[in-house]
């Protein structure tokens, strides 16, 4: 293994040296290279340390709302089962470093939330803080966790079930202590009515330090008729552990604006072209054809305040991001602008400042099959210790 990553790094270092460079960010050829090191080093990893078991458009469409949020497959579950769990070693390799000569270190925390919609849903957050001035994966677990005023907070799924229902609905808690048990959350929560048969799902869309979006859906059979809700709602951190009540974007700008698209309880937070929008139902819900309600969303053109993202500024402009990396789908940049970080359909590379785009990555981290940005939390100053102190207590 040494002598093959001798030659790779002789390789590379002949293909960096060489002038003029024949394009912007990686080539192809550069760029397959560096994903077959990680899929040499998660086999690796693995032969040592084996399993335990084995939008961009303004308008979203009615249609492509109903499609995300009906969960894609009905065997998806909020849960994520435990032959999936995976190791740091098995999933986050680090390749190999680029020059970073005139960059002076790396300063910022980034603490990362990820959804994946393959079979099943699953979630997972990772800490990526300096260790030798280079950026590190310092911690990592399942679940979504959230910095909240002074402490940290999980999001986690719970299962409820009565004769005729069943629910999978996430709650919020602080991080030190144990999640609530769903037969005891769940009476609360949901009204039981004998004469229908409810199959209840939930998605985690966006998550920060004080408020989260859900997408939601409900099937309900009633008799020889079926019919499909889908919905999303946003509310506080709090909120999410008690009765979940949603909130206005009036109430989130603190406005009193008359459109019904700050009056409405359906609208959620969402990534476009790297920024967080505010997605809102331009209008009351439709029916189709089969009985199923859903609602047209569409992006506000509202700056969303710092009480719900403290951060989100892009690096570069999305032109600019797609000439240097075309399969680019997300972008972050911490405010220091000491680091970014490129997410494409496999990786997230991250780089130290906007500069160093066009230079190999820092760090690259291996994603699962559909895995995207649910939450980006920057940390900055002393909070970038605190933070992987913590992180590495309640990340398991």
């Amino acid at each position: 293994m040494k002598r093959i990553d001798a030659d790779f790094e002789t390789e590379l270092e002949r293909e960096l040296l060489s002038a003029p460079l024949r394009r912007k960010g990686f080539t192809n050829e550069l760029r397959k290279r560096i994903e077959e090191r990680v899929d040499e080093k998660t086999k690796c990893s693995r032969s040592r340390f084996p399993l335990a078991g084995s939008l961009l458009s303004v308008f979203v469409v009615a249609a492509a709302f109903a499609a995300f949020f009906l969960f894609e497959d009905n065997a998806e579950k909020t849960a994520m089962p435990e032959e999936n769990a995976v190791t740091m070693k098995q999933v986050l390799e680090p390749l190999a470093y680029g020059d970073y000569a005139e960059q002076q270190s790396f300063t910022s925390g980034l603490l990362i939330g990820l959804r994946t919609d393959d079979k099943e849903t699953s979630y997972r957050t990772l800490y990526i803080a300096p260790r030798k001035e280079r950026p590190a994966i310092v911690a990592q677990g399942s679940g979504i966790l959230v910095p909240y005023k002074r402490d940290f907070w999980k999001i986690e799924p719970l299962h409820y079930e009565t004769v005729t229902d069943r629910y999978e609905f996430f709650v919020s808690h602080p991080a030190a202590e144990r999640t609530a048990e769903g037969r005891k959350v769940g009476p609360g929560l949901f009204k039981d009515n004998p004469d229908e048969k409810v199959i209840h799902t939930e998605k985690i869309l966006f998550a920060a330090n004080e408020y989260v979006s859900i997408g939601q859906m409900n099937e309900v059979i009633a008799g020889n008729d079926s019919s499909s809700i889908s919905r999303a709602w946003t509310t506080t951190i709090p909120g999410l552990a008690s009765k979940r009540n949603p909130v206005t974007l009036n109430e989130v700008l603190q406005t009193k604006l008359a459109p019904v698209e700050y009056t409405t309880d359906q609208w959620f937070v969402a990534r476009s072209q790297g920024r967080w929008v505010a997605m809102a139902a331009e209008s009351a819900s439709m029916k189709t054809a089969k009985g199923d309600i859903v609602y047209d969303f569409r992006q506000v053109g509202v700056q969303l305040p710092k009480s719900v993202i403290n951060h989100d500024e892009p690096c570069c402009t999305w032109t600019d991001l797609g000439t240097r990396f075309p399969d680019a789908k997300d972008t972050f940049s911490s405010p220091s602008k000491d680091m970014t970080v490129v997410a494409t359909d496999g990786l997230l590379l991250v780089f130290g400042s906007p500069s160093q785009l066009s230079g190999e990555p820092a760090l690259s981290i291996k994603l699962k099959t559909k895995e995207t940005v649910v939450m980006a939390q920057w940390a900055t100053d002393h909070y970038v210790e605190e933070w992987a102190q913590k992180t590495a207590e309640l990340l398991r």
